[in-house]
Formats: C-alpha cells, sequence, structure tokens
C-alpha cells in the first residue's frame, strides 16, 4: 500500500510552491495590462519596401498593445487579406517587436481591359491596378470589357484566370521563350511569342507534357 501522507509536499513546501504560482499570474496579468510588452516596432522580412510599408501601414493598429494579447493568427489573416500577399507567418520578438514572414503574390501577366491594366497572380488574384504600358515584360491577358475586377479578388472560373493559372505552369518550368500574350477562348488556351508564333494548348490539362513539348518544338522552327 502507498502511504500518500508521506508523498505529498509538506506543508511549508506547498505554501510556496502555491505561493509562486499566484506571483506568476499576477505578473503575467500585469504584463498584459502594461507597456512591458507593448509592441512598438513591426518588422516585415521577404517583401519589397514598397510592399513591407503597406504590411506595417496594416498593422498599424496593433502598436501599443501587449505582445501577450497579440492574436497571431488574427495577424496572419489581416496580412493575408492584402492583394499583394500569398501567406504569412508571424512570430513574437519580445520585448516590443513583431516579425512578419511574407510570402508575397507571384505575378504573372498583366491584366487589360480596354485602357485599364491590373496585374494578376499566378493563382488568378488581381495584385495591384497598374499604369498602362508599365510591366511591360510580362504577358498581357486581354479580357472582356464588361468584366468585373476587384483588386484582391480571384479570378476563378473566368477566361482570365484560367488564362493566368495556365501561364503559370510555363513561368514555373522556366519557358525560355517570351510570351506576348495569353489567351482563353472557349476553355482553350493559345499563347503568343514576342517571335509571333502561336502555341494552341486545347484544355488546360497535360500542361507538363505540353510545356516539354513545346520546350523540344519551338526551337527548331525558323522564328
Amino acid at each position: 500500500r502507498v502511504d500518500v501522507l508521506r508523498c505529498a509536499p509538506p506543508g511549508r513546501s506547498f505554501a510556496v510552491g502555491a505561493a509562486l504560482v499566484l506571483i506568476a499570474a499576477g505578473l503575467y496579468g500585469l504584463a498584459r495590462q502594461t507597456s512591458m510588452f507593448a509592441l512598438q516596432r513591426i518588422e516585415v522580412v521577404g517583401a519589397s519596401p514598397q510592399l513591407a510599408g503597406r504590411v506595417s501601414a496594416a498593422l498599424r493598429p496593433y502598436e501599443g498593445r501587449s505582445l501577450l494579447v497579440v492574436d497571431g493568427a488574427a495577424v496572419e489573416q489581416h496580412v493575408d487579406g492584402l492583394a499583394a500577399v500569398r501567406s504569412s507567418v508571424v512570430d513574437r520578438a519580445f520585448p516590443h517587436a513583431l516579425r512578419v514572414h511574407v510570402v508575397p503574390e507571384l505575378p504573372v501577366a498583366v491584366l487589360r481591359r480596354g485602357v485599364d491594366s491590373w496585374l494578376v497572380s499566378a493563382r488568378g488574384r488581381v495584385i495591384a491596378r497598374i499604369a498602362r504600358g508599365t510591366h511591360r515584360t510580362l504577358p498581357r491577358i486581354w479580357l472582356p470589357p464588361h468584366t468585373e475586377l476587384e483588386v484582391g479578388a480571384f479570378l476563378t472560373g473566368d477566361p482570365g484566370g484560367l488564362a493566368a493559372r495556365s501561364l503559370a505552369a510555363f513561368v514555373a518550368s522556366g519557358f525560355p521563350h517570351r510570351i506576348a500574350f495569353v489567351r482563353a477562348l472557349n476553355g482553350e488556351i493559345t499563347l503568343g511569342l514576342r517571335s509571333g508564333l502561336e502555341i494552341r494548348l486545347g484544355p488546360p490539362t497535360d500542361l507538363r507534357l505540353k510545356i516539354a513539348i513545346a520546350h523540344g518544338i519551338v526551337p527548331t522552327l525558323a522564328l
């Protein structure tokens, strides 16, 4: 049989332990309510200076709050809501900083609707409205005049989103030829090279195979 009383700590030790727990709880509550760990600096890692500035501006309402009460998941959700951010991870850098690791959206093309232009990401997300004639190295995706566009929104089922996601496969593969435009018509994809050659991919299926075939055929053509 086990003698429970012998296993229990002495009364004095128990009292000291309980006091330490109460003191720790009190200090934690004090730190939550005072400026001991107040957020004073936001560090953005992995973003361009322009995007870092936008992230910092978006998180300005958190300044002055205790790091002990800042909800990291809520901060990440706030940052991920920015159109140019693909994902983020937030770390508390005690005593006064919040470090935000950002993965930016990858722009793969310029959406054109009449005279208006937008950057679109590899996921088909509208990143930002841009001035006409900028980002000349990116392919163009021409949209019908009635197409509704909103910065931060995803082009899910429309031709613009289909063209952007198909183009992303070529970008990821390191396709060496410069693409001038991408067209999605009736569910079929056509790439226009700057040389004037058009590559008709058909439906956006088996893209890896189609890219490999294009890699082999395009250099053999007299462009």
